[in-house]
Protein backbone atom coordinates (compact mmCIF):
# COMPACT_ATOMS: atom_id res chain seq x y z
CA UNK A 1 0.00 0.00 0.00
CA UNK A 2 1.00 3.26 -0.93
CA UNK A 3 -0.29 6.66 0.17
CA UNK A 4 0.78 9.92 -0.95
CA UNK A 5 -0.36 13.47 0.30
CA UNK A 6 0.41 16.89 -1.38
CA UNK A 7 -0.74 20.56 -2.32
CA UNK A 8 -3.17 21.32 -4.40
CA UNK A 9 -0.73 24.61 -5.33
CA UNK A 10 2.35 22.13 -5.20
CA UNK A 11 0.20 19.68 -7.86
CA UNK A 12 -0.55 22.68 -10.01
CA UNK A 13 2.42 23.64 -10.66
CA UNK A 14 3.60 20.80 -11.99
CA UNK A 15 0.49 19.66 -13.81
CA UNK A 16 0.19 19.64 -17.57
CA UNK A 17 -2.98 21.28 -19.26
CA UNK A 18 -6.00 18.98 -18.03
CA UNK A 19 -6.93 18.13 -21.96
CA UNK A 20 -3.29 16.48 -21.79
CA UNK A 21 -4.57 13.62 -19.97
CA UNK A 22 -7.91 13.67 -18.45
CA UNK A 23 -10.09 10.84 -19.56
CA UNK A 24 -13.67 11.47 -20.97
CA UNK A 25 -15.33 10.48 -18.26
CA UNK A 26 -13.17 12.70 -16.15
CA UNK A 27 -13.65 15.54 -18.10
CA UNK A 28 -17.05 14.95 -18.20
CA UNK A 29 -17.17 14.96 -14.15
CA UNK A 30 -14.69 18.15 -14.66
CA UNK A 31 -17.10 19.82 -16.62
CA UNK A 32 -20.44 19.17 -14.10
CA UNK A 33 -18.20 20.69 -11.52
CA UNK A 34 -20.13 23.91 -10.46
CA UNK A 35 -17.18 26.34 -9.26
CA UNK A 36 -13.07 26.89 -10.33
CA UNK A 37 -12.50 25.79 -6.94
CA UNK A 38 -14.51 22.47 -7.00
CA UNK A 39 -12.45 22.36 -10.69
CA UNK A 40 -9.43 22.64 -9.39
CA UNK A 41 -9.65 20.27 -6.67
CA UNK A 42 -10.42 17.66 -8.49
CA UNK A 43 -7.76 18.13 -11.33
CA UNK A 44 -5.29 18.12 -8.41
CA UNK A 45 -6.61 14.94 -6.90
CA UNK A 46 -6.86 13.10 -10.11
CA UNK A 47 -3.03 14.08 -11.03
CA UNK A 48 -1.78 13.15 -7.54
CA UNK A 49 -3.53 9.66 -8.34
CA UNK A 50 -1.50 9.26 -11.30
CA UNK A 51 1.74 10.01 -9.22
CA UNK A 52 0.87 7.33 -6.77
CA UNK A 53 -0.24 4.53 -9.41
CA UNK A 54 3.24 5.42 -10.88
CA UNK A 55 5.01 4.45 -8.25
CA UNK A 56 3.27 1.88 -7.27
CA UNK A 57 3.52 0.00 -10.67
CA UNK A 58 7.14 1.47 -10.79
CA UNK A 59 6.12 2.36 -15.08
CA UNK A 60 6.46 6.14 -16.36
CA UNK A 61 2.96 5.75 -18.31
CA UNK A 62 0.21 7.45 -17.91
CA UNK A 63 -2.40 5.53 -16.20
CA UNK A 64 -6.26 5.26 -17.34
CA UNK A 65 -8.52 6.49 -14.50
CA UNK A 66 -12.54 6.88 -14.72
CA UNK A 67 -15.10 8.32 -12.77
CA UNK A 68 -17.41 5.85 -10.97
CA UNK A 69 -21.06 6.64 -10.67
CA UNK A 70 -20.27 7.33 -7.18
CA UNK A 71 -17.60 9.83 -8.22
CA UNK A 72 -15.38 7.44 -7.36
CA UNK A 73 -11.73 7.21 -9.10
CA UNK A 74 -11.29 3.64 -10.79
CA UNK A 75 -8.48 2.33 -12.51
CA UNK A 76 -9.57 1.45 -16.25
CA UNK A 77 -6.48 -0.79 -17.26
CA UNK A 78 -7.82 -3.95 -15.68
CA UNK A 79 -4.80 -4.19 -13.71
CA UNK A 80 -6.74 -5.05 -10.09
CA UNK A 81 -5.06 -1.80 -8.74
CA UNK A 82 -7.25 0.33 -6.84
CA UNK A 83 -7.01 3.72 -5.82
CA UNK A 84 -8.91 6.55 -3.24
CA UNK A 85 -8.49 10.36 -3.36
CA UNK A 86 -9.67 12.81 -0.06
CA UNK A 87 -8.98 16.13 0.44
CA UNK A 88 -8.98 18.48 3.38
CA UNK A 89 -8.53 22.63 2.90
CA UNK A 90 -5.87 22.26 -0.08
CA UNK A 91 -4.67 19.60 0.51
CA UNK A 92 -4.71 15.84 -1.30
CA UNK A 93 -4.33 12.26 -0.05
CA UNK A 94 -4.29 9.13 -2.09
CA UNK A 95 -3.24 5.74 -1.68
CA UNK A 96 -2.81 2.87 -3.76
CA UNK A 97 -2.65 -1.25 -3.52
CA UNK A 98 -3.59 -4.44 -5.15
CA UNK A 99 -7.17 -4.65 -3.28
CA UNK A 100 -10.14 -2.06 -2.36
CA UNK A 101 -9.12 0.56 -0.22
CA UNK A 102 -10.12 3.75 1.41
CA UNK A 103 -8.55 6.82 2.06
CA UNK A 104 -9.69 10.17 4.38
CA UNK A 105 -7.38 13.44 5.43
CA UNK A 106 -9.15 15.91 7.94
CA UNK A 107 -7.19 19.49 9.06
CA UNK A 108 -7.37 19.91 12.86
CA UNK A 109 -7.31 23.98 11.90
CA UNK A 110 -10.70 23.57 10.33
CA UNK A 111 -13.36 25.86 13.21
CA UNK A 112 -16.11 22.44 14.13
CA UNK A 113 -18.03 21.80 16.91
CA UNK A 114 -17.02 18.58 17.64
CA UNK A 115 -19.74 17.66 20.11
CA UNK A 116 -22.91 18.50 18.30
CA UNK A 117 -21.19 16.99 14.83
CA UNK A 118 -20.35 13.56 16.85
CA UNK A 119 -24.05 12.63 17.66
CA UNK A 120 -24.61 12.73 13.74
CA UNK A 121 -21.51 10.02 13.47
CA UNK A 122 -20.34 8.67 16.39
CA UNK A 123 -22.14 6.24 18.97
CA UNK A 124 -23.52 7.44 22.25
CA UNK A 125 -20.53 5.39 23.76
CA UNK A 126 -18.05 7.44 21.36
CA UNK A 127 -19.99 10.67 22.13
CA UNK A 128 -19.64 10.10 25.93
CA UNK A 129 -15.68 9.48 25.76
CA UNK A 130 -15.21 12.77 23.43
CA UNK A 131 -17.11 14.82 26.10
CA UNK A 132 -14.85 13.43 28.75
CA UNK A 133 -11.96 15.05 27.01
CA UNK A 134 -9.99 18.08 27.40
CA UNK A 135 -10.89 20.48 24.22
CA UNK A 136 -7.66 20.68 23.23
CA UNK A 137 -7.65 16.17 22.90
CA UNK A 138 -11.20 16.64 21.75
CA UNK A 139 -10.47 17.45 18.02
CA UNK A 140 -7.74 15.03 17.30
CA UNK A 141 -10.14 12.24 18.87
CA UNK A 142 -13.26 13.04 16.76
CA UNK A 143 -11.28 13.20 13.60
CA UNK A 144 -9.19 9.77 14.31
CA UNK A 145 -12.84 7.87 14.52
CA UNK A 146 -14.52 10.03 11.35
CA UNK A 147 -11.20 8.94 9.11
CA UNK A 148 -11.22 5.71 10.23
CA UNK A 149 -15.06 5.42 9.60
CA UNK A 150 -14.67 7.18 5.98
CA UNK A 151 -12.04 5.57 4.51
CA UNK A 152 -13.74 2.47 5.98
CA UNK A 153 -16.69 3.13 3.77
CA UNK A 154 -14.56 4.58 0.47
CA UNK A 155 -13.12 0.65 0.32
CA UNK A 156 -16.07 -0.45 -0.21
CA UNK A 157 -17.66 1.94 -2.54
CA UNK A 158 -20.18 3.44 -0.26
CA UNK A 159 -20.41 6.84 0.57
CA UNK A 160 -21.44 8.92 3.95
CA UNK A 161 -24.21 6.30 5.37
CA UNK A 162 -24.75 8.42 9.00
CA UNK A 163 -26.41 5.33 10.30
CA UNK A 164 -23.50 3.38 9.28
CA UNK A 165 -21.06 5.38 11.10
CA UNK A 166 -22.62 5.45 14.10
CA UNK A 167 -22.33 1.83 14.38
CA UNK A 168 -18.85 1.62 13.30
CA UNK A 169 -16.19 1.21 16.34
CA UNK A 170 -12.63 0.35 16.64
CA UNK A 171 -9.84 -1.83 18.61
CA UNK A 172 -6.40 -1.64 18.65
CA UNK A 173 -4.82 -4.69 16.67
CA UNK A 174 -2.11 -5.15 14.83
CA UNK A 175 -3.56 -7.05 12.01
CA UNK A 176 -6.49 -4.59 11.57
CA UNK A 177 -8.03 -3.78 8.24
CA UNK A 178 -7.72 0.16 9.47
CA UNK A 179 -4.91 2.47 10.64
CA UNK A 180 -4.65 6.21 11.29
CA UNK A 181 -1.54 8.47 11.59
CA UNK A 182 -1.03 12.16 12.14
CA UNK A 183 1.18 14.40 9.70
CA UNK A 184 1.61 18.04 11.14
CA UNK A 185 -2.06 18.95 11.61
CA UNK A 186 -3.62 16.45 9.26
CA UNK A 187 -5.36 13.34 10.64
CA UNK A 188 -4.86 11.16 7.72
CA UNK A 189 -6.65 7.49 7.61
CA UNK A 190 -6.54 4.43 5.26
CA UNK A 191 -8.78 1.34 5.16
CA UNK A 192 -8.53 -2.04 2.90
CA UNK A 193 -11.35 -4.22 2.71
CA UNK A 194 -8.87 -7.75 3.46
CA UNK A 195 -7.07 -5.85 5.66
CA UNK A 196 -4.01 -3.88 5.94
CA UNK A 197 -0.42 -4.81 4.34
CA UNK A 198 2.52 -5.04 6.81
CA UNK A 199 3.86 -1.88 5.50
CA UNK A 200 2.00 0.61 4.59
CA UNK A 201 4.50 3.40 2.35
CA UNK A 202 2.79 6.74 3.78
CA UNK A 203 3.91 10.37 3.09
CA UNK A 204 6.15 10.90 6.00
CA UNK A 205 8.78 8.66 6.98
CA UNK A 206 8.44 9.39 10.50
CA UNK A 207 4.43 8.56 10.65
CA UNK A 208 3.67 6.19 13.38
CA UNK A 209 0.31 4.36 12.09
CA UNK A 210 -2.20 3.54 14.89
CA UNK A 211 -3.92 0.07 13.33
CA UNK A 212 -6.71 -1.26 14.60
CA UNK A 213 -10.05 -3.70 13.56
CA UNK A 214 -13.33 -2.62 12.46
CA UNK A 215 -16.22 -3.95 14.95
CA UNK A 216 -19.78 -3.48 14.70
Amino acid sequence: MRCLLASEPELRAQMPPAAQWLTPSEAARLQALGSPARRDTFLAGRWLARQALQRWCGSALMPRLDVAASGACIVADGSGTHVSISHSRGQVACVTAGAPVGVDVEDLGRPRDHLSIARTVHSPAQCAQLAALPEEARAQAFLQWWTLKEAWLKARGQGLDFARMRALAFEPADDGDVAVTRIGSLVLAVAAVQGLPVRIDGPAPDAVWQRHRTVG
